[in-house]
C-alpha cells in the first residue's frame, strides 16, 4: 500500500469533530424546500405532454438535488463552493461527453462516438477472459453451443460466462496498480476536485479511487487516516462508494449488455456528484487533517513483479466472484420465495372493492415498478417505459445491481420491450453499489479499517445509502436533460 506514515500525535475524533457551531437547519427550511420540490414534480406530471422527456429530467435534476437538500444535517453549515464546483464539473463532464466536439487534422469526431469506439474496446477486452473460460470450462463457456442444444430449454450459464471476466479484470488491475499507474490517474483527479471544491486530500481522494476501485478497497489508499476522519469526511467516503462501482464491475455490466458510454460516463460524474451531495447532506463542520493536501506518495509495490500481482489479484477477483454468484443465488431464491407468497394473495376482491387494475397474481417486480414509476419519470423515461424502469431501480436497491441488469438483460432479449433511450438511461441509475446489501458490506470493510468508528459507520450507512442511490438518479437526470 503506498500512503505515507499519519502524523505522529493527531488529534482523536472527539476533538476534531464539531469544532465550527452552527445551528441546526429550521424544520420550516426543510417543509419549505420539500414542498418546493413536491410541485415541480406535479407540475411537471401535469405538463408532461408540452415538457417532454427532457423537462423531465430537469425537473428531475432539481427535485433529487432538492431532497438531499431537505435532508441535511445543517444547510447553514453546507460550503456552496463545494456544491457550486461540483455542480459544474459533472455538468461539464456530462456535456463533454454526450454533446462535445473535438477537431483533429482538421476533421470533427463527437465524444460520445469515441467512447462508444472505447467500449467497443472494452468489450474486446472483456473477451479475453472468454479464451480462459473455454480452456477450463469448454462448451459451458459457449452460449451459443449450449443454446443449440438445449433449444428452448436454454438459460444463460452465468457461472462459466459472466463470472470469469471479474477475475480477469481484478488482475489486469491489480498489475496496474503495481506499476503505480492506477495511483497517478487517481491523485490527478483528486487534485483537480479537491483545488477546485475544497474539500480535504483524504475525501478527495478516495472519492477518486472509486472511480477503479470498489466501496472497501478505495479507502485503503488512506487507510492511516481513516480512523481520524471527521464524520463528513467519513460520510463523503461510504456515499461515494455507494454512487461506484470498481473497474472490474464496470466490465461486468458492459458485458451483461449496459450501454458503454453510460456505464464509463456515470463512473466518472459519480465523482464529483457523489461528492457535492455527501457535503450537502453532512457538511463539514470539524477540521479535517488533511485539508489542503493530497495524503499519498509513491511508495514500493507490495508485489514482488508483475506475475505476483496478478496472482494476486486473480485471488482478489475469486473472492468477489464467489461473492456475486452466491449473493445472487440466496437473493433470487428470496424473489421467488416472495413472489410465491404474493401469489397467494387473490387481487380480485381487491379490484371489485377498490376499483383498481391490480394483476391476477401480484410480484416484487410488480410492486417496486408502481413505487419507482415517480422515479423513472423524473430521471426523463418515457410513459410507455416508466413501469419496467421503476421496476430495475426497485431491484437495484432492495437486491443488487446486478441482478437489476440481468432482469434487464432479459428485457433487451424481447424486440421493442423498451427504448434506445430508456435502456441507456436505465444504465447511468443502475450503475452503482447503492443497495441494502453494501451498507453491512462497508461497516465489514471500512469498520476493520477503523474499529473505533463502526458506531459512526452503523449510524451514518443508511443516509449513505440514501444519497449514494440519489446521486446516480441525478446523473441519469443530467443524461436524460442531455439526450
Amino acid at each position: 500500500m503506498t500512503t505515507e506514515q499519519a502524523p505522529t500525535q493527531p488529534l482523536p475524533p472527539n476533538e476534531i469533530e464539531e469544532s465550527i457551531p452552527f445551528e441546526p437547519t429550521p424544520m420550516a427550511w426543510r417543509a419549505g424546500i420539500i414542498a418546493t420540490i413536491g410541485l415541480i414534480a406535479i407540475v411537471a406530471y401535469l405538463t408532461r405532454e408540452s415538457i417532454g422527456v427532457r423537462g423531465q429530467a430537469f425537473a428531475g435534476i432539481l427535485f433529487f438535488f432538492g431532497i438531499v437538500a431537505a435532508f441535511s444535517t445543517n444547510l447553514r453549515a453546507v460550503n456552496w463552493k463545494t456544491v457550486g464546483w461540483g455542480i459544474a464539473l459533472q455538468m461539464l463532464l456530462a456535456l463533454l461527453v454526450l454533446k462535445g466536439r473535438i477537431y483533429i487534422d482538421g476533421r470533427e469526431y463527437s465524444v460520445y462516438g469515441m467512447l462508444e469506439r472505447v467500449g467497443s474496446g472494452v468489450k474486446a477486452f472483456i473477451s479475453y477472459s472468454d479464451k480462459g473460460a473455454e480452456f477450463v470450462f469448454g462448451n459451458l463457456a459457449v452460449p451459443g453451443d449450449l443454446a443449440a442444444t438445449y433449444g428452448d430449454r436454454f438459460l444463460f450459464p452465468f457461472a462459466f460466462k459472466a463470472l470469469p471476466p471479474i477475475l480477469f479484470v481484478s488482475a489486469f488491475f491489480t498489475v496496474l496498480y503495481h506499476y503505480g499507474i492506477l495511483q497517478r490517474c487517481v491523485r490527478l483527479l483528486s487534485r483537480v476536485m479537491m483545488h477546485l471544491m475544497g474539500t480535504s486530500g483524504a475525501e478527495t481522494l478516495s472519492v477518486s479511487a472509486n472511480v477503479f476501485m470498489g466501496q472497501t478497497e478505495a479507502p485503503l489508499i488512506v487507510k492511516p487516516y481513516v480512523p481520524r476522519m471527521t464524520n463528513s469526511e467519513l460520510f463523503a467516503l461510504m456515499a461515494s462508494g455507494m454512487a461506484h462501482i470498481s473497474g472490474g464491475m464496470m466490465a461486468v455490466y458492459i458485458n451483461y449488455g449496459a450501454n458503454p458510454v453510460a456505464v464509463l460516463t456515470t463512473c466518472v460524474m459519480a465523482c464529483p456528484c457523489s461528492l457535492y451531495l455527501a457535503k450537502l447532506f453532512m457538511p463539514e463542520v470539524g477540521v479535517p487533517e488533511t485539508s489542503g493536501k493530497t495524503p499519498v506518495e509513491y511508495g514500493k509495490s507490495p508485489y514482488v513483479n508483475a506475475i505476483d500481482a496478478a496472482a494476486s489479484g486473480t485471488s482478489d477477483g475469486l473472492r468477489l466472484a464467489f461473492n456475486v454468484a452466491a449473493m445472487l443465488i440466496v437473493f433470487i431464491a428470496f424473489v421467488a420465495m416472495a413472489d410465491g407468497l404474493l401469489g397467494l394473495i387473490s387481487t380480485a376482491w381487491i379490484n371489485s372493492l377498490t376499483g383498481w387494475m391490480l394483476p391476477d397474481s401480484l410480484t416484487l417486480q410488480w410492486i417496486f415498478g408502481q413505487i419507482f414509476t415517480p422515479v423513472a419519470f423524473l430521471i426523463g423515461i418515457e410513459s410507455a417505459d416508466q413501469a419496467k424502469v421503476g421496476s430495475l431501480l426497485g431491484s437495484k436497491l432492495a437486491i443488487n445491481e446486478h441482478y437489476a441488469y440481468l432482469q434487464m438483460k432479459t428485457f433487451m432479449q424481447t424486440a421493442n420491450f423498451m427504448s434506445d433511450r430508456s435502456y441507456q438511461l436505465t444504465a447511468f441509475a443502475l450503475t452503482g453499489f447503492a443497495n441494502f446489501s453494501s451498507v453491512g458490506i462497508q461497516l465489514g470493510g471500512i469498520g476493520a479499517m477503523a474499529p473505533e468508528r463502526r458506531g459512526d459507520l452503523a449510524r451514518l450507512g443508511m443516509s449513505a445509502l440514501f444519497v449514494g442511490f440519489t446521486a446516480t438518479l441525478l446523473n441519469a437526470a443530467v443524461a436524460g436533460l442531455l439526450l
